[in-house]
């Protein structure tokens, strides 16, 4: 009986376990690190900001900056392996700043404009004021998203 209900408890303490790791905060997940290529996937879309010289108001005389952003379907976080630089870690981030360096992406980027697509490239910390998320990707490569 003593072991019946020993088994019991066992049982019992591995389910709460088990309950308690699926409901952890967004904190606990597995973080992205600057670097290293990852990819993302979400909404392509492009957003007009105020530029120079002040970033702050295109009616008082700022130039229009349009960023390319991808709206992600889930947050993610960020390692950084800067702390006291520019790479520092950051959570609940649900928009990325794409740099497309390389011509060939615009023709992609222009069809996908409002779509869902898979993103692949290296992010890295928000450092000037053209950029307009906390974290950025340099594209290495763009696709829709099935």
């Amino acid at each position: 009986m003593r072991r019946l209900v020993a088994m019991r408890i066992s049982l019992l303490a591995v389910v709460l376990f088990f309950m308690a790791g699926s409901c952890l905060p967004v904190t606990a997940q597995k973080c992205l690190e600057y670097g290293p290529t990852v990819s993302l996937t979400g909404r392509l879309h492009s957003r007009i900001f105020p530029g120079p010289p002040n970033y702050q108001s295109i009616r008082r005389g700022d130039r229009k900056e349009t960023a390319l952003l991808l709206t992600l379907a889930q947050n993610v976080c960020t390692t950084g392996n800067d702390p006291q630089g520019i790479d520092v870690p950051e959570t609940r981030v649900r928009e990325v700043q794409l740099a497309i360096t390389d011509s060939a992406h615009w023709k992609v980027v222009r069809r996908l404009t409002g779509k869902r697509a898979i993103v692949k490239g290296t992010l890295f910390h928000a450092h000037t004021g053209h950029h307009r998320t906390k974290v950025l990707m340099d594209v290495a490569n763009i696709r829709a998203a099935g």
